[in-house]
């Protein structure tokens, strides 16, 4: 299992991140500044998957003129998904938005934001902001280089299989002979997830303890240098959203965001 230092470690990056990601609430409701209602009545939830819900709080409503049921809503959630986990998450929830069928819905599908936006019968807005552990280590594979299909499963990694995988790169890289690793490497990429080989060979690579312990360690590391990157993403998909006059915007790769977002401002180039 993970350290208890480590654990916290993660765990207070996840709560800063969740904090500066609530910044887009000024983008989304910059959004009714022309609206009769000046005052928005908002929701915010945040959750994390594995400990259940963090905060949750509704504010906006004092000002709004006439029956609340009329006033615009926005309904926002901060969901953290970890890589590992020993508690299975909900695959239902507000991970995914459910589709109205009201006429002028328009919706942004990604894995770093989901959003509906309606105007009638009253207009309204929800938004996921998913921070997963296991996507950003994707994104990082795909930008090093890595080909993979997006539609892969990023659920978390449950504790024993992570310890399998583990024990696979050590008993098949780091074990063998330097001239036999660049074959060993070839080989365990047949096996292992891509987001995982990208967190292993980017570890420090050392047999004098467990690799698991360097492996965690890497991991609390690339969280704190991509927290910001990952703001600024989140923040360039929404700017797009309501700047755009398309019904439905999907992404499914973050090589996909190439013509929005520089992507150097999401790559983590070394841990060290």
């Amino acid at each position: 299992m993970m350290p208890l230092n480590l654990r916290i470690r993660s765990h207070k990056i996840a709560i800063i991140l969740m904090a500066s990601l609530l910044i887009n609430v000024l983008a989304i409701k910059s959004t009714y500044s022309q609206q009769n209602c000046q005052n928005v009545q908002t929701s915010i939830q945040s959750i994390d998957e594995t400990g259940g819900r963090q905060f949750s709080g509704t504010d906006g409503m004092a000002q709004c003129h006439g029956d609340l049921k009329s006033s615009p809503e926005v309904k926002l959630f901060f969901v953290y998904r970890r890589l590992v986990t020993s508690v299975s998450p909900p695959i239902e929830g507000p991970f995914n938005l459910e589709r109205t069928q009201s006429n002028g819905t328009r919706y942004l599908d990604s894995p770093w934001v989901k959003l509906t936006f309606s105007r009638s019968p009253r207009l309204v807005v929800r938004a996921v902001f998913p921070w997963s552990e296991r996507q950003f280590m994707f994104d990082q594979a795909l930008m090093s280089g890595i080909r993979a299909s997006p539609t892969n499963s990023l659920l978390p990694i449950d504790e024993p299989m992570f310890e399998q995988f583990v024990k696979d790169y050590t008993d098949s890289v780091l074990f063998a002979p330097s001239q036999a690793r660049p074959a060993a490497l070839a080989s365990i990429s047949k096996r292992l997830p891509p987001e995982i080989l990208w967190l292993f060979r980017h570890a420090f690579q050392s047999t004098r303890g467990p690799f698991s312990r360097q492996v965690k360690s890497a991991l609390v590391s690339v969280l704190e240098r991509g927290a910001s990157g990952y703001t600024e993403l989140t923040k360039a998909l929404v700017d797009q959203f309501f700047t755009s006059a398309q019904t439905e915007i999907r992404y499914e790769s973050v090589l996909d965001l190439k013509d929005i977002f520089t992507l150097d401002q999401y790559r983590v180039k070394n841990l060290y």
